[in-house]
């Protein structure tokens, strides 16, 4: 599970959850147990799911802008069954959700093997 977020001043420099305790002062413990909890909830919803006989999704990005628009990204793709590592679904996800350009050339090359095998952009 990760987080990202910015700030009025740097609307597209997007900070990844790690820096939170450091940037606001926050006990490092109870920010991992915060963290802890919020994956349990995200693991419970999808149960939800599948209790009313929902296809199971393997993950979810949920967005919420400064106008308070919230939207939440259901993935019904089975990543653990892919040659993708988590890694990998990071460079993904940060290229389609923050419009981060890959730098590299391994990463431009997980970009494009991800474009060719998943043209509707599932992440």
């Amino acid at each position: 599970m990760y987080f990202f977020y910015n700030t009025p001043e740097r609307l597209y420099h997007f900070q990844y959850s790690l820096t939170i305790p450091i940037d606001f002062e926050l006990d490092p413990r109870q920010f991992k147990v915060n963290k802890r909890k919020l994956f349990a909830l995200s693991d419970e919803l999808r149960n939800v799911f599948i209790r009313h006989d929902q296809e199971p999704w393997y993950s979810f990005t949920m967005s919420l802008d400064r106008e308070g628009l919230f939207n939440i990204h259901l993935d019904y793709t089975d990543w653990f069954n892919t040659e993708y590592s988590f890694s990998d679904q990071m460079v993904m996800w940060k290229y389609k959700y923050l419009g981060e350009e890959p730098v590299n050339g391994e990463d431009k090359g997980i970009i494009e093997k991800y474009s060719k095998e998943f043209p509707e952009n599932p992440i």
